[in-house]
């Protein structure tokens, strides 16, 4: 997209195309003004309509419309919008794809808004605004944080006796009682999904490795801690603590969990809905903390309100993404239960929102978090990634060996973004 985008500027194209993310109907001066907004998720939509419709009672003239894509769509639609001068006014944004846009002069700057304090950037987790900063100026308001703890099952951990995973577990801890519930039943104790963020990403951050450095230049490859990282979970498959990888291609291991065909799975905080809404598991089922191993820490992600930089209504865009980025806004989508609000002081208000929960499993890997690693080409080098792990995960390669290749090929796509 980048090319196409950047080919467009050259030539001059998106001149042409400025203002074509409206509805031309609608911006007469006797008719409303209408803001569309791209998102993914359906099960947000009353909750983010509930507060769009609070927006317009305060901002007559003003109409919002959302539209919903499902995620496997999405981008390929926001890139042909983008390349036809046609993205919606507001969009979420994600930090594997921010960079691309906001490089691609795809996205209208809100430094603005935090430089006259309609948006308070000292709310948000310090790592979420770094997120979605480009070139020194806030491009995206972020709208909501995610991270990983350890579900579990306590029907299984009870009729085992086993005691139930705890804030003070250990790496060692977990996977020992994963070999004493495999043992004791047949079943797996544990199921890592191979998916990114919800799991080696996250052990590579607990043994003290990185997947990418901070400074998104060289890739973490050559690090002794997440080179130890991928040896302990090849370790896991082979001693047959953890579903193989074709196990997890035919049943993913959130779906294993809801259908207790596994005690314990590491979960994102987007799947708390999905549990809660399982009539067999929603009242069998907790979470903890992930558990310490070399260091307390977890990947931190979230998305982002951006704004179209072509967008007809730039002021009414603007003051839609400062109202969701209100307090009051963010206590509405915590009181949801739905995500964990960006909004700092709104946190403690979702850790309630389901109080048979322990969400503060959840909410105690935030102050350790780590910011999401992404690029300007994330996914060119999560293909490569991708490729040379599962080829661990298969017995093709050796950690060693795969981490090796995946650090040059990484570090060469890095080094093209310089």
């Amino acid at each position: 997209m980048k090319k196409i985008i950047l080919s467009l500027l050259s030539l001059g194209l998106l001149t042409s195309l400025t203002g074509c993310g409206s509805d031309e109907k609608t911006t007469s001066s006797n008719k409303d003004k209408v803001l569309k907004l791209a998102l993914w998720d359906a099960n947000q939509k009353p909750v983010i309509e509930s507060m769009i419709s609070n927006f317009e009672k305060e901002n007559p003239g003003v109409k919002v419309v959302v539209e919903i894509t499902p995620f496997s769509q999405y981008w390929t639609k926001l890139e042909t919008a983008a390349t036809g001068g046609q993205l919606q006014d507001i969009f979420w944004i994600n930090a594997p794809n921010f960079t691309k846009y906001a490089k691609a002069n795809m996205i209208l700057p809100i430094q603005d808004l935090v430089d006259n304090k309609s948006i308070n950037k000292d709310s948000f987790p310090e790592g979420m605004i770094k997120m979605y900063t480009y070139d020194n100026k806030l491009m995206a308001a972020p709208k909501d944080i995610d991270t990983t703890a350890l579900w579990y099952n306590k029907e299984i951990f009870d009729s085992l006796k086993l005691q139930y995973p705890n804030d003070n577990w250990t790496w060692n801890d977990m996977v020992t009682t994963a070999k004493e519930i495999k043992n004791k039943t047949g079943n797996y104790g544990l199921a890592l999904g191979f998916a990114g963020q919800e799991d080696y990403y996250e052990i590579i951050s607990q043994f003290g490795g990185r997947v990418i450095s901070p400074d998104k230049k060289t890739s973490g490859f050559s690090d002794p801690n997440t080179i130890a990282a991928v040896k302990e979970i090849k370790e896991l498959l082979d001693e047959k603590v953890i579903p193989s990888l074709g196990e997890i291609a035919d049943t993913r291991s959130s779906d294993l969990f809801q259908s207790q065909k596994v005690a314990m799975t590491y979960s994102g905080s987007w799947m708390v809905k999905q549990y809660m809404k399982n009539e067999i598991i929603k009242d069998k089922v907790d979470l903890a903390k992930l558990p310490l191993k070399t260091k307390d820490a977890a990947i931190i992600h979230g998305l982002g309100y951006a704004i179209y930089s072509q967008t007809k209504h730039p002021e009414e865009a603007k003051k839609l993404v400062t109202y969701l980025s209100s307090k009051d806004s963010h206590d509405t989508q915590a009181k949801s239960g739905i995500v964990i609000p960006a909004y700092i002081e709104s946190q403690e208000i979702w850790t309630e929102s389901y109080p048979n929960l322990n969400l503060h499993g959840y909410s105690k890997m935030l102050p350790n978090g780590i910011e999401y690693p992404a690029s300007l080409n994330t996914g060119k080098w999560e293909d490569v990634m991708n490729e040379y792990l599962n080829k661990v995960w298969m017995g093709e390669l050796t950690p060693e060996k795969a981490c090796e290749i995946i650090n040059e090929k990484m570090n060469a796509i890095l080094k093209e973004e310089v």
